[in-house]
This record gives C-alpha cells, sequence and structure tokens, in this order.
C-alpha cells in the first residue's frame, strides 16, 4: 500500500517539478515555476512549492522554458541550445590510428625479442644492438595510441551551438490594461 502512494505521488510531482520554467535572476537566484502574469511592477511567478512571488523585470537574466528555449533578458534575444557532433567522422581516423598502434606494439615485441635473443648468443654485458628497432617502434605505438584516444575524444565531445529564434518583445501599460509578451 505504501508503494502504490508512494509510485503515485511520484507520478503526480514529476511533471510538475519538470514541465516548469527555470528562472535565473541576476543575482543567480533560481527560480522553478511558471510565469503567469506580467504587471508593471515585474513578472508574477508561481513555483513549483505553490508559492507565487513577482520577481523585477531589471532583475531577471534568463528564463530556461520548458521546451528548451532560453530567454535572456540581457541579450534580449530568445533561442535554444542545440547539440550536434560534427568531428563524429574523425572516429574513422582515430580507429586507423588505433589498427596502426597495435601493427606498431606487434613489431616492437617482435623487435625486442629479438635484440634479447642477439644478445643472448654473443653473451656480452657490454654488447649494444645497432639494429634494434624496438624503441622506435614503442615510441611510434605510443604517439598512435595517444593519437587514436584523441581522436576519438573530439569525435564523441558535443557541441552547443545557439540557434537564435529572435528578439524578446515584452510592453506593459502605466495603467495596466494592454500586457503583451511575445516569446
Amino acid at each position: 500500500m505504501k508503494k502504490a502512494i508512494f509510485i503515485l505521488l511520484i507520478f503526480f510531482f514529476i511533471p510538475q517539478v519538470l514541465g516548469a520554467d527555470l528562472i535565473v535572476t541576476k543575482q543567480n537566484a533560481r527560480y522553478r515555476g511558471k510565469v503567469i502574469k506580467i504587471t508593471d511592477k515585474g513578472f508574477v511567478v508561481k513555483t513549483v512549492e505553490g508559492t507565487v512571488i513577482v520577481l523585477p523585470k531589471d532583475q531577471i537574466y534568463k528564463i530556461y522554458r520548458e521546451d528548451k528555449t532560453i530567454l535572456d533578458f540581457v541579450e534580449g534575444t530568445r533561442y535554444y541550445i542545440q547539440v550536434k557532433r560534427p568531428f563524429l567522422p574523425f572516429v574513422f581516423l582515430g580507429i586507423a590510428a588505433g589498427a596502426y598502434a597495435v601493427n606498431k606494439f606487434q613489431d616492437y615485441q617482435l623487435h625486442h625479442r629479438q635484440a634479447e635473443d642477439e644478445k643472448i648468443q654473443n653473451a656480452g654485458p657490454d654488447y649494444q644492438n645497432l639494429n634494434d628497432q624496438s624503441k622506435r617502434d614503442l615510441a611510434w605505438c605510443i604517439v598512435s595510441g595517444l593519437f587514436s584516444a584523441g581522436s576519438f575524444y573530439v569525435a564523441f565531445r558535443p557541441m552547443e551551438v545557439k540557434v537564435p529564434l529572435g528578439r524578446i518583445n515584452v510592453s506593459t501599460t502605466s495603467n495596466g490594461v494592454t500586457v503583451a509578451l511575445h516569446f
């Protein structure tokens, strides 16, 4: 029985919290609620908790609408943020660099074994193999592995783009007869 009541409460309150606007003031105070009226004094906001407050027009910084529209009162524009991944083709570059890193690691193992075998055959502690390419192969393996990781990071990193929707038009009269807010 308690679970059923809890689930009903969640289904009742979640749409109110998620469907509300986020109003941010210039002092970075955040209010979650709906703008229900515009008066000469400011915006009348009904918060999620149920209280009604009036925020002065000149104190509002941004309003984040529930449909992902952002109203910026400092710049006087409205826009929404679109998330794009324009560098997704870099995945192919990352795959190629990763395959090259694996190839160079296999070359490193082969050349390192050959150098160790040659060192054992000559049995001298002061013996140096000048033809040993294993260190160069290991360096190429590390560099191409880092390049591969960087390519994947760039490819999957989202880029946020502001898509402008127009100017914000807020108008009122001194008598309170005409109130217009065009979003």
